[in-house]
C-alpha cells in the first residue's frame, strides 16, 4: 500500500517545548499529508485529545512536568487506540523499554541529527499497521454480512425442500458450497451448464492483462494463447466493465479469433473489482443467469472466509506469508513434487550486514530497508512462486517447478535489480546474500531442503555479501526423480 494516499486520514499530535524540534516534525509530518498539530503546552494538548483523539502522539520527554506514566495513563484513558512515540534523552532511553504496555510504539534519541526522519518513519510505520488493522476490521463485517445472506439461502432451500416442489436451482447452493477453491467452483459451474460453451479469462493486475485460464465446450485453437493486454490509452477499461459497457476493441480481439458474430460476457466480481470474465459465443438463458449469480455469492464468500485466516499467516510489515504459511506451503509442494516429478527450490535472501545497519540508522529506517527489498523481490517473482517473510533479516522463497539452475538465475536477476535501487538516505547501496536449494537433486524432505538452503545462506554470509552459494548435497544423496538440468 502506498501511505501517502491515506495520510490526510490520519491524525498526529506533536508535544514539546522546544519550538525548533517542533517545528521541524511539525514541517516533515505536514510534507507526508498527515493531519498534524504542535502544541508546547500539555493541558491544551489533553483538552485536544478528549475532544478529537489522534492516532499518534509523539512526546517530547524533556517537556514533561509529570511522570511520563502518568501522562501515558491520562492520555490511554480518553482513547485507549492511541500509538505513542517518545523523544528522551540518551542518558534515559534504557528506561524507556518499561513503557511498552502503555502503546509506546517506539522511542528515539532527541538529539539525533537524523531524529526527524527516524520520527517520520516510525509514523509511517504505525500508521499502516493501524490502515491494515482497521482494513480487517472491515472485512470482517463484510464476511459476516455475506454469510448472513448465504445462511438465508440455505435456510429457504431447507424450506423448499419441505414443500410439494423444490425450484433445481436451489439445491445446487450445497454443491457449490463444497468447492475447496475458487478454481474448483468455476469448474463446477461450468458442470451445471454443462450445454454451454464457455471460456474464463482471469484478470492478472499486476501486468493489466486478461488470460485464459479454463474453458469448456471450445475448440483449443479458440483458447490457446487467449490474452488481452488493456492498452495503456485504456486507463479506464475496468471501470467501463463494471458499468456494462464492453470496448469495441476487446470484443473484437474475441470475435476475430473464435470467427464468431456475437457474444456474451458476465463479469466475476469480488468486492467491487473484476476478478475475470467468463465469456460465451452463446445466449444465455435465465436458468444460467440465475446460476451464475449463485456461484458468484459463493465464490466472494470463500475468498471472505479464507481472508480472516490469512491474517494469521501475513507478515504485518511486507504483507508476505509468515513463518507459519512458509512450513505449511512447503510440507504440500513437497507432496506435490513427488506426485508430478517436478523439481521445486527454495532461496532464501538475507539483507547484508543487517545488524549494523539497524545499530547506525535505527529499526525505523531498517524496516525502511525490508520493505523496499520486499518490493524488489516481489517485482522479480513468478506468479506460481511462494514469497515468505521467515525471520527478521530473512527471506524464504519456494520457486515450484523449478530446478536450482533456475533458482539461481532468479536469484541473480534479484541481485542484479537491488544494484540499480536507490535507497532512502543518499549514497546508501543494499545489497543481499542468497542460499539455495532443491529437491529432488539436493534434499529428500522439506524439512531438509528448508535446513539446506539456510545452511548454504550461513556459510555464503561469511564471505563477504552479495553472493549466491547453492548447496551441496551429500556424496551418498539418492534423488527421488531425475530433472533435467
Amino acid at each position: 500500500m502506498n501511505i501517502r494516499e491515506v495520510a490526510p486520514e490520519f491524525g498526529v499530535f506533536v508535544f514539546s517545548q522546544d519550538a525548533d524540534l517542533g517545528s521541524r516534525l511539525k514541517f516533515a509530518l505536514g510534507m507526508a499529508k498527515y493531519d498534524v498539530h504542535f502544541f508546547s503546552d500539555f493541558e491544551e494538548m489533553f483538552q485536544r485529545v478528549q475532544s478529537a483523539a489522534p492516532h499518534v502522539i509523539v512526546l517530547d520527554q524533556a517537556a514533561l512536568v509529570t511522570p511520563l506514566s502518568e501522562v501515558f495513563q491520562k492520555v490511554l484513558e480518553s482513547s485507549s487506540e492511541i500509538r505513542m512515540l517518545c523523544l528522551a534523552e540518551s542518558e534515559v532511553l534504557s528506561q524507556l523499554n518499561d513503557y511498552r504496555d502503555y502503546n509506546m510504539v517506539q522511542y528515539f534519541n532527541r538529539a539525533e541529527g537524523v531524529v526527524v526522519d527516524q520520527v517520520c518513519m516510525s509514523v509511517d510505520q504505525t500508521c499502516e499497521t493501524l490502515y491494515r488493522l482497521y482494513q480487517n476490521e472491515q472485512l470482517f463485517n463484510t464476511y459476516k454480512g455475506t454469510a448472513g445472506e448465504l445462511a438465508y439461502l440455505q435456510e429457504e432451500n431447507e424450506k423448499q425442500k419441505m414443500g410439494p416442489q423444490a425450484r433445481p436451482f436451489q439445491t445446487r447452493i450445497a454443491e457449490y458450497r463444497a468447492a475447496e477453491s475458487k478454481e474448483e467452483l468455476v469448474q463446477m459451474f461450468f458442470r451445471q451448464t454443462a450445454s454451454q460453451s464457455w471460456a474464463f479469462l482471469k484478470y492478472v493486475s499486476s501486468i493489466q492483462t486478461y488470460i485464459s485460464v479454463s474453458s469448456q465446450n471450445m475448440p483449443d485453437e479458440w483458447v490457446e494463447g487467449l490474452s488481452y493486454k488493456i492498452p495503456s490509452s485504456q486507463s479506464d477499461f475496468n471501470d467501463k466493465i463494471l458499468l456494462g459497457e464492453y470496448p469495441e476493441s476487446f470484443l473484437q480481439y474475441i470475435k476475430a479469433k473464435w470467427g464468431v458474430d456475437t457474444l456474451k460476457v458476465m463479469p466475476l466480481l469480488l468486492k467491487n473489482e473484476i476478478e475475470g470474465l467468463l465469456i460465451t459465443p452463446q445466449d444465455i438463458s435465465a436458468e444460467v443467469a440465475e446460476d451464475f449469480s449463485l456461484m458468484s455469492l459463493v465464490y466472494n464468500l470463500i475468498t471472505l472466509e479464507a481472508q480472516p485466516q490469512n491474517l494469521d499467516v501475513e507478515d504485518p510489515l511486507t504483507g508476505f506469508y509468515n513463518q507459519l504459511f512458509y512450513k505449511r506451503i512447503l510440507d504440500k509442494e513437497i507432496d506435490r513434487s513427488k506426485r508430478t516429478f517436478a523439481p521445486i527450490s527454495v532461496v532464501k535472501v538475507a539483507i547484508d550486514i543487517f545488524r549494523e545497519i539497524e545499530v547506525s540508522h535505527g529499526k525505523a529506517f531498517c524496516d525502511e530497508i525490508i520493505k523496499k527489498v520486499a518490493d524488489v523481490i516481489k517485482q522479480t517473482s513468478r506468479l506460481p512462486d511462494y514469497i515468505c517473510r521467515t525471520a527478521e533479516n530473512e527471506f524464504s522463497l519456494v520457486l515450484i517447478n523449478c530446478n536450482r539452475k533456475g533458482a539461481a538465475l532468479r536469484a541473480d536477476r534479484l541481485r542484479q535489480r537491488l544494484k540499480g535501487e536507490s535507497f532512502s538516505k543518499a549514497g546508501f547501496v543494499v545489497t543481499v546474500s542468497q542460499g539455495i536449494s532443491e529437491y529432488p537433486s539436493l534434499t529428500k524432505t522439506a524439512e531438509s531442503l528448508n535446513d539446506s538452503a539456510r545452511k548454504a545462506l550461513d556459510f555464503i554470509i561469511t564471505k563477504g555479501g552479495d553472493k549466491i552459494c547453492i548447496y551441496k548435497a551429500p556424496k551418498d544423496h539418492q534423488p527421488d526423480f531425475q530433472v533435467n538440468t
